[in-house]
Parts: structure tokens; sequence; C-alpha cells
């Protein structure tokens, strides 16, 4: 998911834009419609099964540059969260979907001709284009620099399964009964659902796992990336920082 949304060139993109609609070259995300493997990512988007069902959109913000390629109203760029979300009402009444930039352009002064309504305003809908006004008075774009995602959860600002592991971890993962729904999707071949599940099962030949059928010697449960770890499941999938780079 985090590909679709920084890889707007890439195969994934030029693939699912097509087939599920797109804004300014990038796929919608809509809940239930497209494929089993696509309602399932969508399901994952929201948090199904987790005690934090914002993880993942919370995570994601949008840095702004030059604001080309930055939804005014539906991405989290002003103060990381999406003006649909500040200013709902706003939303439902704007006939201008357009970026920042463009925006800026056309004026997001009180007067300005960015602000285009379905209907006249009523006076406190005036009053939320006010505060909206007063919260972009000292925003500046920077002219030849691009818009880009960040995932607050690493340092690099660039997505990694370990980070996102240790969050879920640090929060608490909280699997329903709905998570079974995850396993055995006729979509996906029988290899990789067997895998999945024994994944869940702690029962791949992990070298602590064949150490404890002593198949292996102890002083031969490192990780073979040479990192000093002990292979077991949780450090070869999600924490091994040379396969987080693969």
């Amino acid at each position: 998911m985090w590909r679709v949304l920084v890889e707007r060139e890439s195969l994934w993109n030029l693939v699912l834009c097509p087939m599920y609609g797109e804004a300014r070259g990038r796929v919608q995300f809509c809940e239930g419609v497209g494929s089993i493997c696509w309602r399932k990512m969508n399901q994952i988007r929201s948090g199904v099964g987790l005690a934090d069902a914002r993880w993942l959109v919370d995570n994601i913000v949008r840095k702004v540059e030059d604001g080309r390629t930055t939804m005014f109203l539906q991405d989290p760029w002003l103060d990381d969260v999406p003006l649909t979300t500040s200013y709902a009402r706003l939303f439902e009444l704007s006939k201008n979907l357009a970026t920042v930039m463009e925006m800026f352009e056309l004026g997001w002064g009180v007067d300005g001709d960015a602000w285009k309504w379905k209907r006249r305003l009523f006076a406190w809908e005036e009053g939320l284009v006010g505060e909206c006004v007063e919260r972009l008075s000292n925003f500046v774009l920077q002219e030849g620099m691009s818009d880009r995602w960040v995932w607050r959860l690493h340092s690099s600002h660039n997505y990694t399964v370990q980070s996102t592991y240790s969050y879920l971890i640090a929060v608490d993962i909280n699997i329903t009964e709905e998570f079974h729904h995850f396993l055995w999707l006729k979509a996906v071949s029988l290899k990789v659902n067997i895998f999945v599940w024994r994944l869940f099962l702690n029962r791949l030949a992990t070298k602590d796992n064949l150490r404890k059928r002593n198949v292996v010697d102890v002083s031969l449960v490192s990780c073979v990336a040479l990192c000093g770890e002990v292979e077991d499941m949780d450090h070869l999938v999600f924490k091994c920082d040379h396969y987080d780079r693969l």
C-alpha cells in the first residue's frame, strides 16, 4: 500500500488505477469493492481486527513543498490531518477539489477565488472558512521541491516492516474473530496460504525451531544475515534490518 502511494509510475499503480479509479494519478482506496485481495488490503488500511484501527492512516502524512501533487482537502498535510476531517462540513459543500498549489494560486484568503461552494454559506459555516484561512495564513510553498509521503514510525521517513511490527506490538494487536478471514483465500495460491498459516503458528523451519528439535547445534542459531541476532520467526520476518531492505 505504501508503494502504491509513493511510486505513482510503478506497475502496481498503472494496473490498479484503471481497475479501481484514480484521482490525479493516484489509486482510489474504497472498501467493499474489487477483488478479494484488494478488499482485504482495504480492511488492513481500515484497521480491521486491530485495537488501533487508525494505526496506518495516522502514521502516513503528506509533506508539502510545491503543493503540485497534494490534494488540498483529502490529503493529511495541514497539521498532519486531512481537511476533510478538520472541516467535514466545508468538504461537503466545496465544488473545488484542487491541489494545494492550485488553491494557493487561486487565492485561499477569505474572499479568494479558491473557495467555490454548492450554495451560499450560513454564518457559522463562514466562521469555519475564516478559521481555516487563519491556519493557512502562515503556510509557504517551496518552489522547485516535490511533495512527498512521510512514514512517521521510522527516522528515514520511509516505510519499513520492522517499524510497523514494533509499533503494532507496542500498542497491543487485538486479533478478533474476523482474523481467520485473512487466511485460506481462494485467490491466493495454496503454498502461500500454507506458509502464512505456518507463520502464525510459528512452525516455520527457522533456526531456533530447528534447535528445539535438535536438528542444528546451539552455536548455529544466528541469523544467516550475520546481524548477530538469533534467527527466530519474529526476527526473520519482521525485525531483521537486512531482509527489511529487500
